[in-house]
């Protein structure tokens, strides 16, 4: 009876044992879940502020801001024309347009300016981001008619485009003019100091293109996608501010 009891003991000190150890097992696996869980969750959740983040700070790169204006001075998105606001920041193609004593001054995201003058029309166009990163690849300004004035920043050399038809203008530093005349169909880029390259897009018409190098006190002139050669300028002649 003794050594039947004993047995009896130790079969039930056998199964409780091997009852807590599966209880251990099942806690431990439990506790492995669950951090596991909360692992995924964690790395999750940061991903999704991290692409909330990253989808911010893209927006802000399309962003334009209006830093200057006077005069009769209008803008357009896709609508009817609308009178310039203070402080007015876009992040969408835009067109801007002055009649007599108007202007506008764009402040581009790269620090680039450009300056529309009087009885003028120009198109500010988004900016052209990184496909992956975020950064600015290129910014792009078309005149319609009239005159920009264009001052290039450290930060934005080479970085704008600023076109009238058939011809662009880059510019590497300092600040120069890009002037178009809708009727005649005739331009001419004038650097006041600093290096602009001025090139024609006879290209995309099947001819040959044609890029020229324009310095301080020079400009050229342009005409049915021809431009000529860089000839020396009388900068006092024209408004820089």
């Amino acid at each position: 009876m003794k050594k039947l009891q004993l047995d009896r003991e130790k079969q039930i000190a056998a199964q409780k044992e091997e009852a807590d150890k599966k209880r251990m097992v099942i806690i431990a696996a439990s506790v492995v879940t669950v951090i596991a869980l909360v692992i995924v969750f964690v790395f999750i959740l940061m991903k999704k502020t991290a692409e909330r983040e990253y989808q911010a700070a893209r927006a802000k790169l399309y962003e334009h801001k209006v830093s200057d204006f006077g005069g009769a001075a209008f803008c357009r998105s896709i609508g009817d024309w609308e009178p310039m606001k203070k402080g007015m920041v876009f992040n969408t193609d835009y067109t801007f347009k002055t009649e007599k004593d108007g202007f506008i001054t764009i402040a581009l995201y790269m620090q680039n300016q450009v300056k529309l003058g009087s009885t003028s029309e120009m198109v500010v166009f988004k900016p052209q981001l990184h496909e992956k990163e975020n950064r600015v690849l290129k910014e792009r300004v078309v005149v319609n008619r009239g005159e920009i004035t264009v001052s290039i920043s450290m930060e934005g050399r080479d970085l704008l485009d600023v076109e009238a038809p058939g011809v662009v203008s880059i510019g590497a530093s300092g600040l120069y003019k890009m002037i178009y005349n809708d009727v005649k169909r005739t331009g001419e880029v004038v650097v006041k100091h600093g290096l602009v390259e001025v090139l024609n897009k006879k290209g995309e018409a099947g001819g040959n293109q044609k890029r020229v190098k324009v310095s301080g006190f020079y400009k050229v002139t342009f005409a049915n996608f021809e431009i000529t050669n860089p000839t020396q300028a009388s900068v006092i002649q024209y408004d820089w501010r």
